[in-house]
């Protein structure tokens, strides 16, 4: 009986981790397939008079105050496509370090455009949701690294929000890896939270919260 028990436990767990490396694969895979032919590779490809929408990360390590090796690309690209007169106006969102210290860079690179923080864009969804609320009839421009911005339209394209993306670099050094690493499994959750709601994280209404950059 105890053998029997043994056997059946160890088939039952490895059943389960391989339901669970199906499940991860195959949204991966179902997350980029919203990438395929949206990422543009200059700034003509995006409709004039979008909103750009810039997804936040950090400036700098949490814990060693090094570069994060992602924000840099970030914003040499949101000048790019800034710079080219393809957007009416940016929108820097993330936390509200996020997205004042992305304004603030943008200004500082020239950027003469409207600025808008959104202070309450904590995850991609959130970002998403919010901008659907403030931006429902326009077509929408995501800019980051190319395996965050599909995930960007695939959630996008479940809001019935209308948006391609412009892709900065992929970043500087293993701290950009380790993003890329993140990304991979922040795609399961993606899925997840389609599957139960896609909740905002904040409890501020989607449409409220953003402030014009001064």
């Amino acid at each position: 009986m105890v053998v029997f028990m043994s056997r059946w436990l160890k088939r039952t767990v490895a059943v389960l981790i391989t339901l669970l490396g199906v499940f991860c694969i195959g949204s991966n895979l179902w997350v980029w397939s919203a990438g395929w032919g949206r990422l543009a590779r200059s700034p003509v490809e995006v409709p004039v008079g979008s909103v750009m929408v810039l997804l936040g990360t950090n400036e700098f390590d949490e814990s060693t105050g090094q570069s994060s090796g992602t924000f840099r690309p970030r914003i040499d690209a949101a000048v790019e496509l800034a710079r080219s007169g393809r957007v009416k106006l940016v929108v820097t969102s993330g936390t509200d370090i996020h997205a004042r210290s992305m304004a603030t860079q943008l200004r500082a690179q020239g950027v003469t455009c409207p600025i808008v923080e959104d202070p309450f864009g904590w995850r991609t969804l959130d970002s998403v949701l919010r901008a659907k609320a403030y931006y429902p009839d326009d077509h929408v421009v995501f800019v980051s690294q190319g395996w965050h911005c599909v995930r960007a339209l695939w959630l996008a394209d479940h809001e019935k929000l209308g948006a391609t993306a412009y892709p900065a670099a992929f970043g500087d050094g293993w701290r950009a890896y380790r993003s890329w690493v993140r990304d991979c499994f922040a795609k399961p959750k993606a899925v997840l939270d389609r599957l139960f709601g896609n909740r905002l994280t904040s409890s501020m209404p989607a449409n409220q919260g953003n402030l014009p950059h001064r």
